[in-house]
């Protein structure tokens, strides 16, 4: 999809590229939150 995006400006999908963003950032954002979370805990502080 990057590539659609970056280099073929009039061939995007926009719907395609809502509906990624709609279902499927969430989850990417979750999972993402949970490996700082965990980074943080087991990182030494200091």
């Amino acid at each position: 999809m990057r590539d659609k995006i970056v280099h073929h400006y009039f061939g995007v999908d926009y719907e395609a590229v809502f509906l990624t963003i709609q279902d499927d950032l969430p989850a990417l954002k979750q999972g993402i939150q949970s490996i700082l979370d965990e980074v943080d805990r087991v990182r030494p502080a200091g």
